[in-house]
């Protein structure tokens, strides 16, 4: 495969690559029942005691069903109320929970019982600002359990808001207080946030101390394992969490994030099904199975079930919300995604990724001023995307000399192949200027040969990575282009740039997919599964990849592994060679009726 890529190629896919990790604000209830003995009748006693039993379980719903019994026994009960409000936000109805701590609240319920849960409700939807604003700086001479509670929950609103300094103040504050095992998960999350491993490492450790084996704690071990690039090991602990805790929803729902953001899809279908057959509204489970389907091919199908997604979910988690309004661009579903944009650079105006996102929508839809207003806050970023969105707003208002302003930022901080995005003649004139006036600058050149490559000029491609290749024998990306520029002319030196492409980086799904196939066309069937088994298994999600294995497959008698992963292609549908797959597996299986029928 060549290695070019588009900006907006890569907007549409990178919800692909883009999952969130535990939220910060996920650790603030203080398990408020272990000090206190409230008294209840004992048909509301034997309800709860069954809600219990049923989370314990994993029937969260069903849970939810008896305390709602209960609090209709006993509705002036704070206790009860409190506990179907906690409940309401295990399955992730934040806003009824909400109403349910607050009536609890009302009827005399004592911080220590309600204050964390809502706190925690308000966080889950997004309600930064109204925490900060409604839960003031307690001062410093307060220690008490409320003081210690809200400065959890504002160091956890502040580090959503960006402003870590402050939270890892009011987070140090809270410690002092209440350093008990929720505010060392918080304080866990937080600094896993902030990028800073070690001391979350150490919170860990010391949740672990305080509870041995526990789910939540274990999982933050895994998400720490996940932001530090050992994939391997998080999949690892995953997995083992699972079997530890099969009836754990939360361990199930770990490692559908860990199999997602490790590209394992087809593995984390089952756990997504299982998810939503036990607790089908939950938020996080159709978001997953969201997720799932618009890997597999099915945008529309995607965006079906996103699009559905309670609004207080979207708002808490910009990645979540940034992630749903590219499934709605997938679908074709601008408007939508647009208004999912807005909030998200509306409520998190540091994230870059949102406001980049917006811009290119905003110009696809042919409203450069929208673009520009969406840019502003960026305006002075060296991104070399963010320029690019500049280029484009000028070109789009008939300005060129601004446009050429902004083209020369991009190229000069080194995103040149993002010019794929401009005219043709305007994308290859600028670059070849500027590489003309800095012949020495060998990246330029290479973004130039890739350019020439994008907008087909396939002559003039192989011309300036023949000259890549000889100034430099060990450019792996030179290398793997020209061995597809050659191919027709000159398949033995097709497979031998493959060959010497994976020498240099062996790990490279692209440079393996290359090799296969030129080991394909050279009869080589042995030699092209092995490099298409591999480049498979570093990217099993990619469905390009999978059909050149399977080819290879049926190449060298592999019938029964070859269809079986047909099937999965043309079932999940959606890829370039879908035809080409359907014929094949036709093919294939028109084959096995014939040698049936011949037995």
């Amino acid at each position: 495969m060549f290695m070019s890529r588009t900006f907006s190629r890569a907007l549409l896919l990178s919800f692909l690559l883009a999952l969130p990790l535990s939220p910060v604000f996920a650790a603030v209830d203080p398990n408020p029942f272990q000090n206190r003995e409230p008294t209840y009748s004992k048909k509301t006693q034997g309800l709860l005691n069954d809600a219990q039993r049923l989370r314990r379980e994993g029937k969260l719903d069903e849970a939810v069903r008896q305390l709602n019994l209960a609090a209709s026994l006993e509705p002036n009960n704070p206790y009860v109320q409190a506990q179907l409000g906690m409940a309401l936000s295990r399955i992730g109805s934040f806003q009824e929970a909400l109403d349910r701590l607050r009536r609890a609240s009302k009827l005399g319920g004592p911080n220590e019982v309600v204050l964390g849960p809502m706190l925690d409700a308000m966080l889950s939807m997004g309600q930064n600002q109204n925490v900060l604003d409604l839960f003031p700086d307690p001062p410093p001479d307060r220690h008490d359990f409320t003081a210690g509670m809200i400065l959890r929950a504002r160091a956890s609103a502040l580090q959503v808001m960006g402003d870590s300094a402050n939270a890892s103040a009011a987070m140090k504050r809270s410690l002092a207080i209440l350093n008990d095992y929720d505010g060392v998960m918080t304080a866990g999350r937080i600094a896993l946030v902030q990028g800073d491993f070690d001391t979350a490492n150490a919170h860990v450790d010391e949740a672990l101390k305080l509870r041995p084996k526990d789910v939540d704690a274990e999982g933050l071990k895994i998400d720490l394992a996940m932001q530090k690039g050992q994939a391997d090991k998080a999949q690892a602990l995953a997995d083992q969490l699972a079997a530890d805790y099969p009836r754990s929803l939360t361990a199930r729902l770990i490692r559908i994030k860990v199999l997602l953001a490790c590209n394992r899809t087809d593995k984390a279908g089952p756990d997504i099904d299982r998810v939503m057959a036990d607790i089908p509204k939950l938020p996080i489970g159709r978001y997953f199975k969201a997720v799932y389907m618009a890997r597999r091919g099915d945008p529309k199908g995607a965006w079906d079930i996103a699009h559905s997604l309670p609004k207080e979910y979207l708002q808490v988690d910009p990645g979540v919300a940034f992630n749903v309004a590219s499934m709605a661009i997938a679908a074709g579903y601008l408007d939508s995604a647009a208004s999912i944009l807005n909030v998200v650079v509306l409520r998190f105006p540091w994230q870059i990724e949102a406001r980049l996102a917006l811009a290119d929508l905003r110009l696809h839809q042919k409203s450069p001023e929208y673009a520009l207003n969406a840019l502003t806050m960026v305006r002075d970023s060296k991104d070399p995307r963010v320029a690019m969105l500049f280029a484009r707003a000028a070109l789009m208002k008939h300005d060129p000399k601004t446009a050429q302003k902004y083209i020369l930022q991009v190229i000069e901080s080194g995103g040149g192949e993002a010019l794929s995005g401009l005219d043709k003649d305007v994308a290859l004139k600028s670059l070849s200027d500027y590489s003309a006036a800095h012949p020495d600058n060998k990246l330029v050149r290479k973004q130039y040969a890739v350019l020439l490559l994008i907008f087909g000029e396939t002559e003039k491609a192989k011309a300036a990575f023949e000259k890549l290749v000889r100034e430099d024998p060990s450019d792996g990306v030179a290398l793997n282009n020209l061995s597809w520029l050659v191919v027709k002319g000159d398949p033995r030196r097709a497979l031998s740039l493959a060959q010497r492409a994976v020498k240099t980086d062996p790990s490279s799904a692209n440079f393996l997919d290359t090799l296969g196939t030129m080991q394909m066309n050279g009869g080589d069937f042995k030699g092209a599964a092995a490099s298409l088994r591999k480049a498979h298994d570093l990217t099993p999600d990619n469905p390009e990849f999978t059909y050149h294995f399977a080819l290879a497959l049926q190449a060298g008698g592999e019938l029964a592994q070859s269809q079986a992963l047909l099937q999965d292609l043309v079932k999940r549908g959606g890829f370039s060679d879908l035809d080409a797959a359907k014929n094949l597996l036709a093919s294939q299986l028109k084959m096995a009726g014939q040698t049936q029928l011949g037995r």
